[in-house]
């Protein structure tokens, strides 16, 4: 058995050197590991009574990681999309451990082959103009809360950003905000990568209102709550929850659809494509690494055409190396 410094030197180095050094990934998405090695910790924990500075690489075997899998589903009452995640992260320190401590492989290759939960395609949902309009028409700017949000929709319906991106914005983001037809927006994406994306004229002249009557300068956040602290992820599912319902009885449309704060960034993609801009320019301008990640707006355009087609009809046929920290908790905390 893999002592229990040796374990720990392990998740450290995958953590410092994998992650952060080698594959460079943003804060967010390390956080994302770190929650999953945290819940796995937790499961050990309370489900099979190992505490944190008695866990080895014994503890990541297929039985273990299986049960966290149902524990995830049973207990926590988890969906299949993020029971995926959870699985990947660590089928990634898995694959690592693999490199590093080879000795261990029979025990690693099993829970490898652990394989993921089917998940029914989700429906991707695009926001049509109309639908757009109804959401604007919602937002009260003579309140504070009011305008700030109709800054927020502005802002993902003409950027795509992501929402991490979204709240990340500072004022000092913005270029050439005063001469409103070379706006543009310094976006910082995953794997700490930097985009600028253009804004139209409209947008602009309503960032210039909103910062100035919100005393928004310098280096300060674009979005934040009603205590004055920064919009969290949460904060802004919460508003779109809350502004479909009311924009719902202006677009009755929405009843159908399931809007999420990356509904926007679908829509951005599609009104791109729609209006032949290229695939890799659509790439670029919504910071995908790969032509194949945006390809799928492609596919999901042609379902749409191909509904329409169906709804008319077919003519003429009517069928169709270092010390690692003494506990794992206090290292995982410390990210």
């Amino acid at each position: 058995m893999m002592h229990n410094s040796a374990f720990q030197a392990l998740v450290q180095n995958f953590f410092l050197k994998r992650l952060m050094q080698q594959r460079n990934l943003s804060g967010n998405t390390v956080s994302s590991y770190r929650d999953t090695f945290k819940l796995y910790i937790m499961f050990l924990q309370t489900e099979h009574g190992v505490k944190s500075e008695k866990i080895a690489m014994v503890h990541m075997n297929a039985e273990f990681v299986e049960g966290f899998c149902q524990y995830l589903i049973q207990k926590r009452g988890c969906s299949l999309a993020t029971v995926t995640n959870r699985l990947a992260a660590l089928k990634s320190f898995l694959k690592f451990a693999l490199e590093q401590a080879p000795e261990h492989s029979d025990t690693i290759r099993q829970a490898l082959i652990i394989p993921f939960r089917k998940q029914e395609k989700s429906v991707m949902c695009f926001i049509t103009r109309n639908e757009f309009d109804a959401y604007i028409a919602q937002c009260d700017t003579n309140t504070a809360i009011g305008a700030r949000d109709k800054l927020m929709l502005l802002l993902l319906y003409n950027t795509g950003v992501r929402v991490s991106e979204l709240l990340s914005i500072r004022y000092s983001d913005i270029r050439n905000l005063y001469d409103s037809g070379n706006a543009s927006i310094r976006i910082y994406g995953k794997g700490r990568k930097e985009r600028t994306v253009p804004l139209w004229k409209t947008t602009a002249k309503y960032i210039q209102k909103c910062t100035e009557s919100l005393n928004i300068s310098g280096n300060d956040i674009l979005f934040l709550n009603k205590n004055g602290l920064p919009l969290t992820r949460s904060g802004v599912t919460s508003r779109i929850e809350k502004l479909s319902q009311l924009a719902a009885s202006q677009a009755p449309t929405l009843q159908e659809k399931n809007i999420t704060p990356h509904s926007f960034r679908h829509s951005v993609a599609m009104n791109l494509l729609q209006s032949g801009v290229d695939i890799s320019t659509i790439a670029i301008w919504l910071g995908h690494s790969s032509i194949e990640t945006t390809h799928k707006y492609m596919v999901a355009d042609l379902d749409l055409k191909r509904k329409a087609m169906e709804s008319v009809g077919d003519c003429g046929n009517k069928t169709y190396n270092y010390k690692p920290s003494k506990d794992i908790l206090e290292f995982l905390k410390s990210l």
